[in-house]
């Protein structure tokens, strides 16, 4: 409220006696129009999350996969210097990167997809962007999701720049999840960086894996 009566005091003289109230209700209505938008975005964070753990409850993935691979991913968004829409997108995306596991018949063991077939990652993939889709507001999203699949270039051909960072990401912090769970053994957490370094001439973007990397050694509390 302290911005408003700051922007009235200053426009105020210029205004005539009706002018002015008319223009203090827009500020209200601006402001009411920001809560709701702040209450919304509240809304569809806790809504998200609870759908991020449907594959958990039902026995798809392991308890607390996504949360760990939403909170990493962050950490590496945030200093690759990701913008702040596109690190709200590249949440909602990492929460909800393996909710098409729902379409399996069977389910992958540990709902590890590092370990499974492409052709099975890419149907997680696609069967959770069309969900997405459905919501009408995060077609972003589920462009993220629909590119995780997609390794970050293959045999003979150059890298694809059509993949969204975002994508790039949540592929490399999902394996390494998947390979790490929630163990706190050091050794595991390095021999899963390791296997993605390995991984890096075709499966894994390099910069991903190397910011991966720096966030991993100095902070073991994401191994939980």
């Amino acid at each position: 409220m302290a911005a408003t009566a700051v922007m009235i005091s200053m426009t105020s003289s210029a205004m005539s006696f009706w002018a002015l109230p008319v223009f203090a209700l827009q500020m209200v209505l601006v402001q009411v129009a920001f809560k709701r938008y702040a209450m919304i975005r509240a809304t569809y964070r806790q809504t998200i999350r609870a759908l991020s753990r449907v594959t958990e409850v039902g026995g798809y993935t392991e308890t607390g996969h996504a949360r760990r691979v939403c909170d990493i991913s962050l950490a590496v968004g945030r200093e690759m210097g990701m913008a702040e829409n596109d690190l709200l997108n590249l949440e909602y995306a990492a929460l909800m990167h393996d909710i098409g596991q729902l379409s399996l018949d069977d389910p992958i063991p540990g709902g590890a997809t590092v370990v499974a077939a492409p052709y099975q990652q890419r149907q997680i993939a696609d069967k959770g962007a069309d969900v997405i889709v459905e919501t009408g507001v995060l077609d972003e999203v589920a462009r993220i999701v629909r590119h995780i699949p997609d390794p970050y270039r293959r045999p003979q051909e150059v890298a694809d720049k059509s993949i969204p960072l975002a994508s790039r990401i949540i592929r490399a912090v999902n394996a390494f999840d998947d390979l790490v769970g929630g163990s706190l053994e050091g050794s595991r957490r390095f021999e899963a960086l390791e296997r993605l370094r390995l991984g890096m001439v075709y499966d894994f973007d390099p910069k991903v894996v190397e910011t991966l990397s720096r966030i991993v050694e100095r902070n073991t509390s994401f191994a939980m």
